[in-house]
């Protein structure tokens, strides 16, 4: 049985998911285009559930006899395609991804899951060994030599629905952190959603703090964050009234087993006092709810 063909996918794509207008119009910010934005923006997404991500594939793909089957109207060098990636307006594939998820909602596709979730974590992208940009951070090994530069991006997706969907990205800088560009892409991203579009997000342990925790409730989230190291005192805490004691709850998941325990009284500390929607810090089997 054959699955899906390009030219299927670019119909459902622009048709059931509502992505017709973006494709046409994508933030193109070339001054005189000669290659049509869609070609360009569509021959993008193709490489990409190909796992074809280097201009240079792209290229070779829109050149060879396969062109036609994939849905691509032009045939372009890897120049023409960095020379317009770097002239997209982002804003517009933010609008695109999040209107796509709205409709995903509204077509019940996670109509089979109680709550809807948020992982907020970093990433990176973009490594170079050219001059930095001002969004360049150093790649260095152990002895601290310089061997390149990388982007960082603090990045959001939608999880706990049995798929997960890439939702936003924020950049920062050398001089900013992931945790900072984390709270501007979570008021960004549920401003454009909508603030009851998921119930939770997810984050790591460096988030655990008060002011994370009232963004959050603020935005009508419950955060679960992970228990780790740099909590010393809370993971103390949690060692002392747990440790001793069986799990009050045990599933499997995927080819782990998950261990639960749970106390109405557990002191949350100073970190994780003052967030009126709750705070969930799990360790590698446990969760405590204060």
């Amino acid at each position: 049985m054959s699955g899906p063909s390009a030219l299927q996918l670019f119909h459902y794509a622009s048709h059931a998911l509502g992505l017709k207008s973006y494709f046409q119009h994508p933030g193109d910010g070339r001054p005189r285009p000669r290659i049509p934005a869609q070609a360009l923006v569509w021959s993008l997404l193709v490489a990409y559930l190909l796992r074809t991500c280097s201009f240079l594939r792209v290229e070779w793909l829109v050149r060879s006899p396969a062109r036609r089957g994939l849905g691509v109207g032009a045939v372009f060098g890897d120049d023409a395609l960095a020379y317009f990636t770097e002239r997209l307006d982002p804003q517009h594939t933010r609008t695109a991804l999040s209107s796509a998820i709205r409709q995903a909602k509204r077509n019940k596709v996670f109509d089979h899951t109680r709550f809807i979730g948020l992982a907020l974590d970093g990433t990176g992208a973009g490594y170079t060994q050219k001059e930095p940009c001002p969004l360049c951070h150093p790649v260095k090994d152990s002895q601290g030599t310089i061997h390149g530069h990388l982007h960082h991006f603090a990045m959001l997706t939608v999880v706990g629905t049995g798929i997960t969907l890439p939702l936003d990205v924020e950049p920062y800088g050398a001089k900013d952190s992931e945790y900072a560009a984390g709270q501007r892409l979570l008021k960004r991203a549920t401003g454009t959603i909508g603030r009851r579009f998921a119930q939770y997000v997810v984050v790591d342990g460096e988030f655990a703090t008060a002011p994370f925790l009232h963004t959050a409730g603020e935005l009508g989230l419950r955060v679960v964050a992970r228990l780790k190291g740099n909590l010393p005192e809370l993971s103390q805490a949690a060692q002392r009234l747990f440790g001793g004691q069986p799990p009050d709850s045990v599933f499997p998941y995927g080819a782990d087993r998950v261990e639960l325990w749970d106390a109405a009284d557990f002191p949350p500390g100073p970190r994780c006092v003052g967030n009126g929607s709750g705070c969930y810090v799990i360790g590698s089997t446990s969760r405590t709810e204060p």
